[in-house]
């Protein structure tokens, strides 16, 4: 073999293994390409490979192999071994390019002359390295590996800032290698440079495709920051928002591989805490993200764009740095409203969160320097009610979150609280109420603070004061049970340590029994309202008596704990009053002994006994002793010992003074025993009592008993039917107590006694009285008739029909006796022959059975029907009376409208007539009927003539009367037929019989004739 064979055969497999090489460690490079940062970084990483075990750097490397591939192309192989060579070949000046460019550039050692003809020298060298791409590209279009090769071109070409060369190299293998593995860094790069040739809406495209391609990973934070600018400088400034959360999502996401951050909650939460790099992101982003939210409604802006993304899964970690940035932001900008708003958006955002509290600490720091003090006032008040201990917050917050809050809860409820005290002092009425209930309900917050035990080391004061004025505020509120509940506890179940504390213990104690009794009070008025409405029960009773032992005890208790005290003595005679409403007879004498010795005063032994003053009273001390004596007095009455309670209470009223009410109560007490003496004798000695009982009016006149006394002692004389006893006792009565509630029976008792004596008229007088003074009702009602009855029974029968007329006007129903009441109405007329005044009744009878006939029908019986028949023929009549008197004169037209209006009535109640078919009045009706219809066609035919007419005319008038007569005198005949047919249903009377007769005047041929006489009729029958 010669040597140029040799040589020839060793460079081929050399190329052999060279090109093995290419395709092995190209592919690698290509994916090492494709996880750089950037196209402008790819160089910044160096890497070393060991060859034959042979530690070379990668400038020795990338030398020996461009070496030998230049040596290859020299022995021209053929061409696919020769473009694989050549594609090497430029991926091994790339990578020598890269690696002695950047390994220079890093050297800050060298002087400044030296790097910039290293520069010069890389420029060169990265011309060269495009000529070589673009040749490749230009001769071989088709090879698999350029999608690599116009990648570097597009890098080379960034580098040399040929941008719009690299975008369309970019664009151009994005079209031609849609599935490219550089697909994410190239739409960053087109994105990079779209954004920097300001074509911001080309930037949002790219930068969207980054974050759908896969292997994005190295791209998504940076594409997604960018795609925020984008949107910014097109003023989406939503959609910039939302793209910035995203950022903030992505930095957040990105850190959990740390434990300490991924520990963070939004407590803690700041993004200082993550890397340096993430640091500066998030800062940069706040900053764009709040200088949109300026641009827009700032807060409303910030609070929409965190409702519209709570799904984003850190959001809740740290939007309260969003508002807390976009809050200094303004506050930069000397915005200070708009940055209280942003606090405020806040904290109505996420009032529960801790956030929200420290805020409302910023927002109250920005009020005070502005002197909102109003402003102050309130959000002091919201925190103490939105972090207090009843709050969501405080049930749910963590120790350290309660310690933290703890201090400005007490501050804010302590000063809010004694604000509230201080306003409710100034106001009056139903202002006060409320002004105190809401600084009860302040100083209860404070006190359930206070009361904390972390919070022992954070008071600065004794908080018995405040427990005082809680306890106060509750009884100006009139909210006593908690007040009496406050006041017990600080006089009882306190221990106090300084006379001024023990002042207040003492304060509280007679407070206590202050208390209770307006809540006995509060009781007694809803007790009340309960009556009223009948609903009080058993359970109401137990309730007031435990009050009433609660009250008892309280006023022991300050008894004997301060008897020194003056107010002792006003709750010893309370308490004397107690024991006699309790019937403890023993510790009323208890008490009546204390009060009386308290003023010097010797005890009572016995009712007889005489009381002696030892020194002048005051006119308090009077009362006391007035007060408890007296009770010693009802004491006896209570006994039911009335005999010796008389003369108790004769002794009781030397203690007491003429003028008071008292005296007066006494006195009625003096006349009860009396009236109570004669009550015990009434059933076994009537006369007796009836003796007692009108000596109380002669011992105390004045008293009320004695009006009960004369009127029992009537009653028993009534009970005896001794009547004009009775009505001697009752009759003056009745003159000197014409007012009197008793008054009102006295009628009722009087016409009674009336009634048994026959003395109608003056018992109809009394029912009169009952009748005025009664309530509408039956007893009213019957009050009324029975006195115009009494009357009639009188022979008054002026009396009886005004008071009959009253009924009948009153009394519409019962409809049976109010129908009666105007039949005699109508009676009382006819026998005064005033024939109007008669109609009018007969008109209402027929009214008023017309409306009851609507309304029910039933009601209707047989004496009401033949009742409004009466009336309806009697009107029937009137108005066929007044019929027949009208003259039919010329013009015939005048006159006979006349007569046909008054018939038309007549015709309307003789219809009533035999609407309501009794047998009684039909016939009667029907043949006044036929009559008219008769009379009338008569009464034309004789009517009056015109005086004008010639003979022809004339003859002309009488045949038109007698067309116009002619049907009224058929309607007779119908008539009349129609109540002969009546004699078929066995119905005969004379006016049927009257019916035949004018029926054989008006239709001889059919009616004169002798066989139909009344015997033959009824033989037929």
């Amino acid at each position: 073999m010669s040597v140029s064979a040799y040589l020839s055969g060793a460079l081929i497999l050399i190329s052999g293994i060279a090109l093995s090489g290419c395709f092995s460690s190209g592919q690698a490079d290509y994916a090492q390409q494709a996880k750089r940062t950037s196209l402008g970084d790819l160089a910044n990483k160096r890497s070393s490979e060991t060859v034959a075990s042979v530690e070379m750097s990668q400038t020795q490397r990338s030398a020996k192999l461009a070496n030998i591939y230049q040596q290859l192309l020299t022995l021209e192989p053929d061409p696919e071994i020769r473009t694989h060579v050549e594609y090497r070949l430029a991926q091994i000046n790339t990578e020598s390019f890269e690696a002695q460019s950047y390994a220079d550039l890093d050297d800050e050692s060298q002087p400044d002359s030296q790097v910039l003809a290293q520069l010069t020298q890389n420029d060169a060298a990265l011309q060269k390295l495009v000529n070589e791409y673009q040749q490749l590209l230009q001769r071989y279009p088709q090879r698999p590996e350029n999608e690599h090769i116009q990648y570097q071109l597009a890098k080379a070409l960034d580098l040399q800032g040929k941008l719009d060369a690299s975008l369309a190299e970019v664009e151009s293998l994005l079209r031609h290698y849609p599935q490219t593995m550089y697909l994410a860094e190239l739409n960053f790069r087109r994105g990079e440079i779209y954004y920097n040739l300001q074509n911001y809406s080309a930037a949002i495209t790219a930068y969207q495709q980054v974050l759908t391609a896969n292997d994005n990973q190295k791209y998504q934070l940076n594409s997604l920051y960018m795609l925020g600018w984008s949107e910014f400088k097109l003023n989406r400034l939503a959609n910039a928002d939302k793209a910035f959360l995203q950022v903030f999502e992505a930095l957040v996401a990105g850190q959990q591989s740390n434990r300490d951050i991924a520990n963070l909650t939004s407590d803690n939460f700041a993004f200082e805490k993550l890397g340096s790099r993430a640091q500066n992101l998030a800062i940069d982003t706040q900053r764009v993200l709040s200088i949109s939210l300026s641009q827009q409604l700032q807060s409303q802006s910030l609070v929409s764009l965190v409702k519209d993304n709570q799904s984003l899964p850190y959001l809740d970690l740290y939007q309260h740095v969003l508002f807390a940035n976009l809050a200094q932001f303004l506050l930069d900008k000397k915005l200070d409203y708009d940055a209280e708003l942003t606090y405020q958006a806040y904290i109505d955002l996420a009032p529960d969160n801790i956030w929200a509290a420290r805020y409302s600490l910023d927002l109250l720091d920005l009020y005070q320097r502005q002197g909102k003090f109003a402003a102050m006032h309130q959000l002091k008040n919201d925190y103490v009610n939105q972090y207090g201990l009843s709050s969501t917050f405080w049930v749910n917050a963590s120790t350290a979150q309660q310690a933290e809050l703890l201090p400005q809860l007490l501050s804010f409820s302590d000063e809010h609280s004694r604000r509230l005290y201080a306003d409710a002092q100034t106001q009056q009425g139903a202002q006060r109420i409320s002004a105190f209930a809401q600084a009860a309900s302040a100083l209860k917050t404070y006190l359930q603070l206070a009361k904390l035990p972390q919070a022992s080391t954070l008071l600065t004061k004794d908080i018995l004061n405040d427990e005082y004025l809680f306890a106060d505020a509750n009884f100006e509120a009139k909210q006593y049970q908690q007040a009496l509940a406050s006041y017990y506890a600080i006089a009882y179940d306190t221990t106090a340590t300084s006379a001024a504390l023990r002042k207040i213990q003492q304060q509280s104690a007679y407070a206590t029994t202050v208390t209770i009794r307006e809540i006995i009070s509060q009781h007694d008025q809803s007790q009340q309202g309960q009556n009223q409405q009948k609903q009080s029960g058993q359970s109401n009773t137990d309730d007031y008596n435990k009050l009433i032992s609660q009250r008892n005890q309280l006023d022991k208790d300050f008894i004997n704990q301060y008897p020194s005290d003056e107010r002792a003595l006003q709750l010893a005679s309370n308490a004397a009053q107690y024991s006699f409403d309790a019937k403890n007879y023993i510790d009323l004498k208890y008490f009546t002994d204390f009060v009386l010795q308290a003023h010097g005063i010797h005890t009572i032994n016995n009712a007889a006994s005489s009381v002696q003053t030892a020194t002048p009273l005051s006119d308090s001390a009077r009362k006391q002793v007035q007060f408890v004596s007296q009770l010693y007095a009802n004491s006896l009455y209570q006994q039911e010992q009335y005999a010796q309670a008389e003369e108790g209470y004769i002794l009781a009223l030397q203690y007491t003074d003429k003028s008071t009410d008292s005296w007066s109560e006494m006195r009625n007490l003096l006349a009860s025993s009396i009236y109570s003496q004669a009550q015990a004798v009434k059933q076994t000695q009537p006369e007796l009592a009836v003796s007692q009982l009108l000596r109380v009016a002669q011992a105390v006149p004045e008293s009320k008993y004695a009006v009960n006394a004369e009127l029992d002692a009537a009653n028993l004389l009534l009970e005896q039917q001794r009547w004009q006893e009775a009505v001697d006792v009752l009759k003056p009565f009745q003159q000197r107590y014409p007012n009197h509630e008793f008054s009102a029976v006295i009628p009722a008792k009087l016409a009674q006694s009336y009634e048994a004596l026959a003395q109608w008229d003056l018992a109809a007088e009394q029912l009169l009285i009952i009748v005025a003074n009664e309530k509408p009702g039956a007893l009213k009602r019957e009050a009324q008739y029975t006195a115009a009855e009494y009357y009639l029974k009188a022979g008054d029968n002026s009396s009886a029909l005004s008071t009959f007329r009253t009924y009948a006007k009153t009394y519409p129903q019962p409809f049976d006796v109010a129908q009666e009441v105007r039949f005699k109405m109508s009676e009382f007329y006819r026998q005064s022959g005033e024939a109007n005044k008669q109609y009018y009744w007969f008109r209402q009878i027929l009214s008023y059975d017309h409306e009851q006939l609507q309304q029910d029908a039933n009601a209707i019986q047989a004496r009401q029907i033949e009742l409004a028949s009466i009336a309806a023929f009697s009107l029937g009549e009137a108005e066929q009376r007044s019929f027949a008197a009208i003259k039919l004169n010329a013009p015939l037209q005048k006159s006979l409208k006349r007569k046909q209006d008054t018939m038309k009535k007549a015709i309307g109640y003789y219809q009533q007539v035999l609407d309501f078919q009794l047998a009684k009045y039909v016939p009667h009706a029907t043949y006044n009927l036929a009559e008219m219809y008769r009379q009338l066609a008569s009464d034309m035919m004789s009517s009056q003539r015109p005086g004008d007419l010639d003979e022809l005319a004339l003859e002309e008038y009488e045949i038109l009367l007698e067309e116009l007569a002619y049907p009224f005198e058929e309607k007779a005949i119908e008539i009349h037929i129609s109540n002969t047919q009546r004699a078929w249903d066995d119905i005969v009377d004379q006016w049927i019989e009257k019916s035949f007769e004018r029926l054989a005047q008006m239709s001889p041929a059919l009616y004169q004739k002798q066989e139909l006489t009344h015997e033959v009729i009824d033989a037929i029958h």
